[in-house]
């Protein structure tokens, strides 16, 4: 029996359990129905979807160019560039070890060597054998320094920190401790783990995240829950088409991974035959992150690529597969997915013969953990050589019964039965502009301490800096001006629930990102000075809050101090779960060398301080009701020149050590906190932090100790909107089911029609006239239950209208009319407009499109839709 298993069966035997073990993965998933998955199925299905990831990577060309490659003549499944084998007319041999993974010198013809596409993946299925289905961060910190995994970019980065410094995960994948958080690793070494939850994709999407965190941080980590969520489906499906629209659940509509998913479903209704012209589409849609070393490694271009293979493969696993193999960018990762999706759902019978033949090799066939040719992917310390692919499935097959039952469901010698889940989409509020990608501060305020008469001291920016895409927004203080906000309104909150506003901020000063209006004392985490670090320019910041009523606002503050500047990016706003909490206060535990002093920020009125010497702790005792792992919030003040470092210890072993950004002084607290995952007995528990050797200073407000808020999934009932799209009668003066308005002088009646050239389909709506014109088109929703609504419409213009907007209305009595501001960047830059927290009160909206103008201007607008969630 496992250690895990052993410990489950001590932990419910004792008398201190009082409920069950705290969920780590979520709140309770949507359950659809019972599912039975006979375990030969399963291993059927498991093992082809593992020599898919591995055929995937041995079939597609990476970085090549021209992107996309073009030429289907150097599609041959399991002969591309990393076989040893493409044709030498399509790429060019070199010394780099990893293009020789399949018999390579070093190893036997049956063997093949590993890669970063699935190295970490059979890693992390060892981690789930050894620790169970709830595997903790500190396991997966534990097994990481044991074995000692070798690895590309962010893997590197997150090992050394746990290696070298202590850190424990998710720390590891954050901005500020890991230069390339940005990365592909998240999905292409995690994806997999969605095949141990068969038919439960809430569960793959949380477990998936959980260890993509280890080495990344946003946009890549919400890749990796689709992908997790995809191999999971996959084991109930026979469509891959049919997985992605169902995963794509998982998406947050207010993400620019949503707005690519959008993007690519759009390129493919516009013309479903030529997957070379969308892919060159795409590219141009795509966007730049900050500080990355290599455009091709980018996960948006990549993941569109992956949907482009997918939407324009039909279902076809070898015309998929041809299609990722040569789609350029990181097209040995794009043909490792979706074959690794495809096997599943193909099965042994359905794989290409090629990957039997030269992978599996009629079961002979081993995977090498490659310790010889130098290629970094491998796990150096206590780790099997070689392993047959067989035995691997084998592996997943454990793991998917431990998770089938822990779920809920139950197996037998034969069978596994699957409780089988329902996805549920991200319960987000869209905040309009929230990326500055409009290149203007529509949607924002800006505030300033005396007036503005100068270069404004708030705008959007393009320097080449922005965190993703072209801008950001930007404030700065100087001898006029000593405090800037610059805010926005966020609609539609659900009073008493509990929210996280998350945003990436640089900074040369101190800077805030806040929330206030929300009906409590404001709140606001601070970044100080991550501008002088180029490989830590950008930093993630939270703050967690529970309104009283509707309303908040949130965003970038610079307080008086130096003058300085300090830029926002990406604001991001979604309700998460509202735990029960213990607080320690710092004060009330014993010290080693501290001194309490008060302070009217700190939680309990007082904290400790002079924390100076090496040894030196505080020390708090915490009570839980049940074993488990929980967050520990440490609420800390740091005005030192350089970030803190303190051990943890709980319970009298150490774990690791949390390091404690800047903040703006000595004493002051607010939401100034470093959470940290730590895994607790059932009763009570000792949490110390240790200054280390060299560890800076750090004051200790509290230690709140809470199970891992989530993020709250809800249905979302889509509203039809006619015509939608524009696409009913073509190119037409008056597009059906849509009304104008033609402007108080009743002259502008011609200034709205439908042309081509659309976001989505063939045609779109365009304002212009070559004269003065002021016009509406609209359209009212009736029969519409009372509750929050949200609209949102792609727009492209050329800007230089007194008014150009996407406007809702007549949702209430004597409501506001809600607005978002045109683009205005020329063609052919769409970009999404949004309006949500509309709340409905009496059973209807109007929305539609205003212009006020002089002659000579245009903008146009497509795939308007309307949502309730």
């Amino acid at each position: 029996m496992k250690a895990w298993k052993r410990r489950v069966a001590i932990v419910a035997a004792s008398a201190l359990v009082t409920a069950a073990l705290p969920l780590t993965l979520g709140s309770s998933p949507a359950l659809a129905a019972t599912v039975t998955i006979s375990k030969a199925t399963y291993l059927d299905k498991t093992l082809a979807g593992i020599l898919g990831q591995v055929g995937g990577v041995v079939t597609g060309y990476e970085f090549a160019s021209p992107n996309p490659y073009p030429t289907d003549v150097c599609f041959d499944p399991a002969k591309g560039p990393y076989s040893g084998d493409a044709p030498l007319s399509c790429w060019t041999p070199n010394s780099y070890p990893g293009y020789d993974r399949v018999g390579a010198p070093n190893f036997a013809s049956n063997e093949v060597g590993g890669d970063d596409d699935y190295h970490v993946d059979f890693f992390n299925q060892h981690i789930l054998d050894e620790h169970g289905p709830d595997a903790t961060f500190q396991d997966i910190k534990d097994e990481w320094v044991a074995h000692d995994i070798g690895d590309w970019g962010p893997g590197e980065v997150a090992n050394a920190a746990m290696r070298t410094d202590g850190l424990i995960p998710p720390l590891t994948g954050y901005a500020e401790n890991n230069r390339f958080s940005w990365l592909t690793e998240a999905y292409i070494e995690n994806d997999t783990i969605g095949m141990v939850a068969p038919g439960m994709p809430e569960t793959a999407r949380d477990l998936t995240a959980k260890f993509a965190s280890v080495t990344t941080q946003g946009d890549s980590v919400v890749w990796a829950e689709l992908y997790g969520a995809m191999y999971s489906l996959a084991y109930t499906a026979t469509d891959i088409r049919d997985v992605l629209a169902e995963a794509s659940k998982t998406l947050p509509r207010n993400g620019w991974p949503y707005q690519v998913y959008e993007k690519v479903v759009a390129l493919h209704e516009q013309n479903p035959t030529d997957w070379r012209w969308a892919q060159g589409q795409l590219m141009a849609f795509v966007r730049d992150v900050y500080a990355q070393d290599n455009a091709q490694a980018l996960p948006d271009r990549n993941n569109g690529s992956f949907i482009i293979s997918i939407l324009y493969g039909g279902n076809d696993y070898l015309t998929t597969l041809k299609i990722a193999s040569l789609i350029g960018n990181d097209a040995d990762c794009t043909a490792s997915g979706v074959a690794g999706i495809l096997g599943i759902i193909k099965g042994m019978g359905g794989t290409p013969q090629a990957f039997k033949d030269v992978i599996y090799q009629n079961g002979n066939g081993r995977y090498i953990n490659d310790l010889t040719t130098g290629f970094p992917p491998n796990i150096k310390n206590d780790y099997p050589r070689s392993q047959s692919w067989d035995s691997l499935a084998q592996l997943y097959l454990a793991n998917a019964s431990d998770q089938v039952v822990a779920r809920g469901g139950s197996q037998d010698a034969t069978n596994l039965y699957v409780n089988q889940q329902t996805l549920q989409p991200p319960a987000v509020v869209l905040i309009d502009n929230a990326d500055f990608e409009r290149g203007t501060i529509d949607g924002w305020t800006k505030w300033t301490s005396a007036t503005d008469t100068g270069s404004p001291n708030a705008f959007a920016e393009q320097n080449g800096t922005a965190q993703s895409g072209k801008w950001k927004g930007t404030v700065f203080t100087d001898a006029a001006i000593d405090q800037v906000r610059l805010s926005t309104t966020v609609r539609g909150l659900t009073a008493g629930a509990t929210y996280r506003v998350r945003a990436y901020v640089q900074s040369d000063q101190a800077a805030r990102l806040y929330v206030s209006g929300f009906g409590g004392t404001e709140l606001y985490q601070s970044v100080v000075g991550s501008y002088v670090n180029a490989n830590h320019q950008w930093v993630v910041r939270s703050v967690e809050f529970t309104p009283t009523g509707s309303s908040a606002e949130v965003g970038l503050h610079m307080p008086s101090g130096p003058d300085g500047f300090a830029a926002i990016d990406d604001l991001v706003v979604e309700r998460i779960t509202a735990p029960t909490t213990v607080v320690a206060q710092a004060e009330s535990g014993s010290t080693v060398g501290g001194t309490t002093s008060t302070s009217a920020s700190a939680s309990g009125g007082s904290y400790v301080g002079g924390l100076d010497d090496t040894g030196d702790y505080v020390q708090v005792s915490v009570t839980v009701p049940t074993a488990g792992e929980y967050r520990a919030s440490v609420a800390y003040a740091n005005a030192y020149s350089a970030p803190g470092r303190l051990a943890l210890a709980t319970n009298g072993a150490a774990k690791a050590t949390i390091p404690f950004p800047r903040t703006e002084s000595w004493g002051t607290f607010s939401r100034n906190v470093v959470n940290v995952p730590v895994v607790l007995n059932a009763g009570a528990n000792t949490i110390r932090l240790t200054k280390p050797a060299g560890g800076g200073f750090v004051e200790l407000d509290a230690i709140t100790v809470s199970s891992e808020p989530q993020v709250v999934t809800s249905p979302i009932t889509e509203i039809a909107v006619v015509n939608a799209g524009f696409e009913s009668g073509g190119a037409t003066q008056n597009p059906a089911s849509w009304s104008t308005w033609a402007g108080t002088a009743g002259t502008s009646g011609d200034a709205d029609f439908s042309e081509a050239g659309g976001f989505a389909g063939g045609y779109r709506l365009t304002h212009a006239k070559g004269s003065a014109h002021q016009v509406f088109t609209e359209q009212t929703l009736s029969g519409l239950a009372n509750g929050t609504y949200t609209v949102t419409a792609w727009s492209v213009g050329g800007g230089d209208q007194s008014s150009a907007f996407l406007s809702v209305k007549g949702y209430g009595t004597s409501v506001p009319e809600l607005t978002s501001r045109a683009s205005t960047l020329g063609w052919p830059e769409w970009r999404r407009l949004s309006v949500s927290g509309v709340q409905v009160t009496n059973g209807q909206l109007t929305l539609g499109m205003y212009t006020d103008s002089a002659g000579g201007t245009w903008s146009s607008y497509d795939a308007v839709r309307v949502w309730r969630q």
